[in-house]
């Protein structure tokens, strides 16, 4: 039995069981394996998760047993097989299907590997002509793209049909790594010739954005010297660009409320040319070590790593900031692409997110000093997360007022979101604030 095989499928059962994220029990599993091996088991966990709606729908066009009736262990092994067969070209069927049948058969279930075995071959048969997805409008791109239907409903009140049609489609198409080169201890000539030798070609410039370069070969450029020694730093276009709205000067002080793992905190430390203050907080202890090792490491000695809850504010810092930055915790649904776990959130569980985000701007605000600026942002594309909380808070603070910038090919009022299939960034929300001097 492939030992990539078997790592992906014991992390997709404890994912089932804990619904905690794959990659923390994928880490551990991958440790044992080759590169090859390693990254046909990344792919299944992975792939199984993006595409599991769509999966389970033609396993159950085939199956005479219904999926709730069907062994974890066993349902588990044949999305697996069914992924492989409809979104991998170098596996071939009777692989797939031979492995998924290994894997049942050593929980010593023979009658359950030959029903999935009978299945995965029906459907391996028929793979070219696969029963059409039935239902309304948005319950077909639901299964399609294996978006929860209040999700996909959400995007297409949102963005419409075909808008949301296009998102649901850039959540599943893969996205290359952006890195940026830190500025404080290397140069983009120096990045540049690093990349070319490890990984044998030019990387792409990432336009709009200074020193920043996309890096199709992240996982050799996350084992180069040039990481361990904080010569560049893997974050996506849309969360530099939010630091490059915010512009950063030196000598100022600035805040990062809620900063784990710091990196719009070493942005702006590139921005200030490591001249200032900058204190970098996080409400847990081991993400503020996290915050405090990257510093060291990347050369931002003006970064001071602090721990406490940011949407507490403190008297004594009334006023104290030049700059704020405000990345306040979200549902996470402009980062699918990346996490494809994370479109299975439960809703009910973030309703309680525009609250708690607005606890927190209000608290970072009143840091700013008369005259200075900040930014709230996000990584959802969700209203009610976004310009609902800001505009909420604008309402109740009339000394602060959105300040207009320009990014790439746009100009906007004060605040923006980025979409994935409209601007081949992170699903990202960015706003300026200032307060009124």
């Amino acid at each position: 039995m492939g030992a990539e095989r078997e790592a992906a499928y014991n992390v997709l059962l404890e994912y089932r069981k804990s619904r905690v994220w794959p990659d923390l029990y994928l880490k551990k599993k991958l440790e044992p394996l080759d590169r090859q091996q390693a990254s046909l088991a990344t792919a299944i966990t992975y792939g199984v998760i993006q595409n599991s709606l769509l999966i389970d729908y033609y396993i159950s066009s085939f199956s005479s047993i219904k999926l709730n009736k069907i062994s974890p262990y066993v349902l588990e092994s044949m999305r697996m097989a069914v992924y492989q067969m409809l979104f991998l070209d170098r596996v071939p069927d009777s692989a797939a299907v031979n492995e998924a049948v290994k894997l049942i058969n050593k929980g010593g279930n023979n009658r359950a590997a030959g029903f999935a075995n009978g299945v995965l071959r029906a459907i391996a048969r028929q793979k070219d002509a696969l029963p059409e997805i039935k239902g309304k409008r948005d319950e077909k791109l639901s299964i399609k793209y294996s978006h929860p239907l209040w999700l996909t409903r959400r995007f297409i009140k949102i963005l419409g049909e075909e808008g949301a049609e296009k998102l649901l489609a850039a959540d599943n198409s893969g996205a290359d790594a952006v890195v940026r080169v830190n500025t404080l201890k290397s140069s983009d000539e120096d990045f540049i010739a690093a990349y070319i030798s490890l990984c044998g070609s030019s990387p792409s410039p990432v336009n709009g954005v200074e020193h920043a370069f996309y890096a199709p070969d992240i996982a050799l450029l996350l084992k180069s010297h040039e990481f361990a020694n904080g010569r560049f730093y893997v974050q996506d276009t849309a969360s530099q660009l939010a630091v490059k709205v915010l512009s950063p000067q030196r000598g100022e002080r600035l805040l990062d409320i809620c900063a784990a793992p710091g990196g719009k905190s070493l942005l702006a430390a590139q921005y200030m040319e490591n001249d200032g203050e900058i204190i970098s907080n996080d409400v847990y202890p081991h993400k503020r070590d996290i915050i405090k090792a990257n510093a060291e490491r990347y050369g931002a000695s003006l970064i001071t790593a602090t721990c406490k809850d940011g949407s507490l504010f403190c008297p004594e810092e009334d006023g104290m900031y030049d700059r704020i930055i405000c990345d306040a915790p979200c549902s996470g649904l402009g980062i699918i692409r990346k996490k494809p776990d994370i479109r299975y959130k439960d809703p009910i569980e973030l309703k309680g997110l525009p609250d708690i985000q607005k606890k927190l701007l209000e608290s970072a605000a009143s840091c700013l000093r008369p005259g200075g600026r900040m930014i709230y942002t996000t990584c959802t594309v969700l209203p009610e997360e976004n310009e609902g909380v800001l505009n909420a808070f604008l309402d109740e603070h009339e000394e602060y007022h959105l300040v207009p910038f320009e990014l790439p090919g746009q100009q906007t009022e004060g605040y923006v979101t980025l979409f994935p299939h409209m601007d081949g960034t992170d699903g990202f929300f960015i706003s300026l604030l200032e307060r009124r001097a």
